[in-house]
C-alpha cells in the first residue's frame, strides 16, 4: 500500500510538472512572439518616418540597428535592399507582407525566405511615394523559442521532482503510519496501541478510533468467550462425573479426565474414536442409538475394577447440526455399597431383633396359657427382663448408629475432663470375666477436652467392655489417656483371645462377630465397634487397631484437640 500510493503520487506530481513546464513554455513562446512583433512594428513606424527624409536602404538599414531593410515597387519589384543587391532583379509582388502592406499600418508575416533559405519576421509597410518598406528580422519561430528552453524545464522538473518524491515521501508515511501500528497492535493483540499518537489528518484519526473502539470490543468479546471456555474446560476437567461428546462414526469430540480415568486411559493420551475408550456392547449400542435414532438410554456398567457407574446417553446436535451424543458417567461404586451395606444391615438387624422377641413371645404364650409351674414361674420372668433389656440395647445401639451417620451435630457440646470420663467407663464395666477378675490400669492425667461428653463415654465403654469381654481368665486391661503431637491419643491393651490379621478391616462393620457362637454367649447387639467408628468419625479422629491372635488386642483412638 506504501508503495503504491508514494508511486501514484510521484507520476501524478511528474505528469503535473510536464504539463504545467509545457503550458508555461507555450505562453512564454507566445509572450516572446508578440513581444518581437510589437517592436519590430514600431522598428518598421520609425524606418517609415525616416524613409521620408532619406530613401536609402543602407542609411535606413543603419537607423534601424542594422536588421535588413529591402524598398519594393508597388509592382513587386525590388528598388533597394540594404545587405543584398543581387536580388533586385526578383520579383516580391506575391510575398506575403508585400500584398498585406498598406499606408499608415504595418503587416507582420512570418515566413522562411525564398532567396536565403533562413527563416523572417517580415514587417511591410507602404510609404507615401507608393512604395514599399520592408525590415526582415531573424526569427526561428515559436518551437525555436520552446526548445531554447527545455534544458532549463528539464532542470526545473528534476529539482521539482526530487522534491515531489520528497514530499509524497512524508505524505505517504504520514498517511500509512497509523494503519502500520493497527497491523502491528492487531498481530500482537496489543488493542491499546491504537491510541498512541495522532496522526496530521483527522479523517484518518477518527478511523482509528472508530477501529479501536471496534476491536476494543471484539476484544472484550473474545475475552468473556476464552472465560467462559475456560470455566467449563476447568469444570469438565475437575468434575467427578465423566463426560464424553461422540460425534459421527463414533468420533471422540470431548473427552475429559474423569472418563479417560474410568477407562484406565492416561489423561495425556487424545482418544480419537470411543473405541480407544471401551468395548463395552451395551455402552457402544447406547451411543449407536443416540446417533442414529436420537434415542436416550440410562444403564448401569460395572468396570473391570468392579465399580459401578451409571451411563445416561443422550442425542444432541453439534453446531455444525450434525449428530452427536452425550456420554455422562457417574460413579455409582459407593451408593451401590451403601444399599448393601442398608440391604445387610436389615437383615442383620431383623434377624438380631427376631431372637428377643421370639424368646419374648414364646415366654408370654406360656405364662398366658398356664403351662409354667409356679417355681419355674420366676426363671422365666428373669429370662423375659433380660431378652427385653438386650432388645433395648439392640434399639438403642441402632438409633445411636442412625444418629452418628446422619450426621446431626451434637447436642450437648461442652468442655469436661477426659480422664474422670475414662474413670467412669471403667466403674461402669464389669471388670469379671467368667466369674475371674480381670485387671484394668488405668494411666492418665487431668485432660481437658471439648466435645459430646456422652459420646465420648460411650466410645470408652465400648472399647473397655470389649476388652474386658474378649479377655482371658484373670487378664489385663491398660488404659493410656496422652496428647501427642497436638492431639489426645487413648490405647487400649488387653491380654485377650485376640484377632486374627484377616478380619482386622471387618470388626468395625455392624454386626459382624467372628465366631458367631462365641460371641452370641458373651453377650452384645454386634454393634459396638461400628458405634465407636462413627463417634471417632464424628470428632474428624482416627483409630488403629494391632492385634495378635490368641495373645492380645491393641487399640488406638487419635482425636484432634478441641479446646
Amino acid at each position: 500500500m506504501k508503495r503504491a500510493i508514494f508511486s501514484r503520487l510521484v507520476l501524478l506530481t511528474l505528469i503535473a510538472i510536464v504539463v504545467c513546464s509545457l503550458v508555461s513554455s507555450m505562453i512564454y513562446a507566445f509572450y516572446t512572439q508578440n513581444q518581437t512583433q510589437e517592436w519590430l512594428t514600431k522598428l518598421t513606424l520609425a524606418t517609415a518616418e525616416n524613409y521620408k527624409n532619406n530613401t536609402a536602404a543602407d542609411a535606413l538599414a543603419s537607423a534601424a540597428g542594422g536588421n535588413r531593410i529591402t524598398i519594393i515597387a508597388p509592382d513587386g519589384r525590388v528598388l533597394a535592399d540594404s545587405q543584398d543587391n543581387a536580388v533586385i532583379t526578383q520579383n516580391h509582388a506575391d510575398r506575403e507582407e508585400v500584398k498585406g502592406a498598406t499606408t499608415g499600418s504595418v503587416y507582420v508575416a512570418i515566413r522562411t525566405s525564398r532567396t536565403l533559405g533562413e527563416k523572417f519576421m517580415y514587417a511591410s509597410i507602404k510609404a507615401d511615394d507608393g512604395n514599399i518598406l520592408r525590415l526582415a528580422y531573424a526569427y526561428d519561430g515559436l518551437f525555436h523559442n520552446l526548445a531554447v528552453q527545455w534544458p532549463a524545464m528539464l532542470a526545473a522538473i528534476a529539482a521539482a521532482l526530487v522534491l515531489a518524491m520528497g514530499l509524497a515521501r512524508g505524505f505517504t508515511l504520514a498517511l500509512t503510519r497509523p494503519l502500520e501500528q493497527v497491523v502491528d497492535a492487531l498481530s500482537v493483540g496489543e488493542y491499546a496501541r491504537l491510541a498512541e499518537g495522532a496522526s496530521s489528518y483527522y479523517e484518518i484519526d477518527k478511523l482509528m478510533q472508530s477501529i479501536q473502539t471496534l476491536l476494543q470490543r471484539i476484544a472484550a468479546a473474545t475475552r468473556s468467550l476464552r472465560d467462559e471456555r475456560e470455566k467449563v474446560d476447568y469444570i469438565l476437567a475437575n468434575m467427578a462425573e465423566g463426560f464424553v461428546l461422540v460425534g459421527d462414526e463414533n468420533q471422540v469430540l470431548l473427552c475429559n479426565n474423569s472418563a479417560k480415568e474410568f477407562f484406565a486411559v492416561k489423561p495425556e493420551l487424545s482418544v480419537g474414536t470411543l473405541y480407544q475408550l471401551t468395548r463395552d456392547p451395551a455402552l457402544l449400542s447406547a451411543v449407536e442409538l443416540a446417533l442414529s435414532q436420537a434415542q436416550s438410554t440410562m444403564f448401569d456398567l460395572r468396570l473391570h475394577d468392579g465399580r459401578v457407574l451409571n451411563a445416561y446417553v443422550s442425542p444432541t446436535r453439534t453446531p455444525e447440526n450434525q449428530a452427536s451424543a452425550t456420554l455422562l458417567l457417574v460413579d455409582m461404586t459407593a451408593a451401590k455399597q451403601l444399599e448393601a451395606q442398608k440391604r445387610e444391615f436389615f437383615a442383620n438387624a431383623s434377624h438380631e431383633l427376631k431372637t428377643p422377641i421370639t424368646s419374648v413371645l414364646g415366654f408370654a404364650e406360656m405364662l398366658n396359657r398356664g403351662m409354667v409351674p409356679d417355681e419355674e414361674k420366676a426363671a422365666i420372668l428373669s429370662r423375659v427382663e433380660t431378652e427385653s433389656r438386650r432388645l433395648s440395647a439392640l434399639i438403642n445401639d441402632i438409633l445411636t448408629i442412625s444418629k452418628l451417620e446422619s450426621g446431626a451435630p451434637a447436642a450437648e457440646q461442652g468442655p469436661f475432663d477426659f480422664a474422670e470420663v475414662l474413670r467412669e467407663a471403667v466403674d461402669a464395666v464389669s471388670p469379671l470375666k467368667d466369674g475371674t477378675p480381670i485387671t484394668i490400669r488405668v494411666q492418665a492425667t487431668p485432660t481437658p477436652y471439648h466435645a459430646d461428653k456422652r459420646q465420648i463415654y460411650q466410645l470408652c465403654v465400648n472399647l473397655i467392655d470389649n476388652a474386658v469381654k474378649y479377655n482371658k481368665p484373670n487378664g489385663e486391661v491398660t488404659l493410656s489417656l496422652e496428647t501427642r503431637d497436638g492431639g489426645l491419643v487413648l490405647t487400649i491393651t488387653d491380654t485377650g483371645i485376640g484377632i486374627p490379621p484377616e478380619y482386622h478391616a471387618r470388626i468395625f462393620e455392624r454386626f459382624f462377630r467372628i465366631d458367631q457362637g462365641r460371641d452370641k454367649k458373651v453377650g452384645g447387639t454386634g454393634l459396638g465397634l461400628s458405634i465407636v467408628k462413627h463417634i471417632v468419625q464424628a470428632h474428624h479422629g482416627k483409630i488403629t487397631i494391632q492385634s495378635t491372635n490368641r495373645v492380645g488386642t491393641t487399640i488406638v483412638v487419635s482425636l484432634p484437640i478441641n479446646m
